[in-house]
């Protein structure tokens, strides 16, 4: 391992794609799970070339509160989040890793149950208890999603997309992981083939107050698509 990694107890690896209006306060929420567990933890801020301030607001940031353990990462150009998650598993040397969406709609409650199961099992999988606050066409589009996630892989999933808690070392066997927003599907399925366990947790979730979401953008379905066909051939 890296020797200028420092090992955390948990990381939250927030990814950020123009979330000028929102990283802030996702920041924000993780530290007020964070201390409520009082946990050794750190922020790996991902930028994935954004076009706003995200980066330049993350570096103020961290200049104002020089205490907190906040690292940035800023990508060159677009990777997707799928390549962001993977990537950040080898920027940092912590025990634990989840993805904390810095559109902030993981408030610190929603944060906190996932925490509570900390160490139950090799995965912590949230599910989101109160889909009303999300559009029809997402909420239509997630069961979908989740309904043929589960028919090819044979799992009985409530969720697959949420924020979940990871050990890290297990993390580091996936392998063939698309880079779009499927990527967590594929990690939960090949896991759970691995042998490892599980549990699942309600989450309340946010709506963005700011921006729009990039998940119904045309590449990203054809990742998904691909990311369907690399779970089929798991069974």
């Amino acid at each position: 391992m890296n020797q200028k990694i420092k090992v955390h107890q948990v990381c939250f690896m927030v990814p950020c794609y123009n979330e000028e209006n929102n990283v802030v306060d996702a920041m924000e929420s993780i530290q007020k799970a964070a201390q409520t567990y009082r946990l050794d933890y750190e922020i790996l801020v991902v930028d994935d070339a954004s076009a706003d301030k995200t980066a330049q607001i993350v570096r103020q940031y961290q200049s104002q509160h020089p205490e907190l353990p906040i690292v940035l990462h800023v990508n060159g150009q677009n990777r997707g989040l799928g390549y962001n998650y993977f990537n950040g598993i080898h920027l940092t040397g912590s025990e634990y890793y989840i993805c904390a969406p810095g559109d902030n709609t993981a408030p610190p409650a929603a944060l906190c149950n996932i925490l509570e199961k900390l160490g139950q099992a090799d995965m912590v999988i949230p599910y989101v208890e109160n889909p009303e606050v999300r559009s029809w066409m997402r909420r239509f589009i997630s069961r979908v999603f989740t309904a043929l996630i589960n028919c090819l892989s044979g799992r009985k999933i409530r969720y697959y997309n949420g924020p979940v808690l990871h050990k890290r070392e297990n993390l580091l066997k996936c392998k063939n992981i698309g880079s779009g927003f499927g990527y967590q599907a594929e990690i939960i399925c090949q896991l759970l083939k691995m042998g490892c366990t599980y549990v699942e947790v309600p989450f309340a979730t946010l709506e963005r107050i700011s921006g729009g979401s990039s998940a119904f953008r045309f590449w990203n379905w054809i990742s998904v698509s691909q990311s369907l066909l690399r779970i089929a051939k798991l069974r």
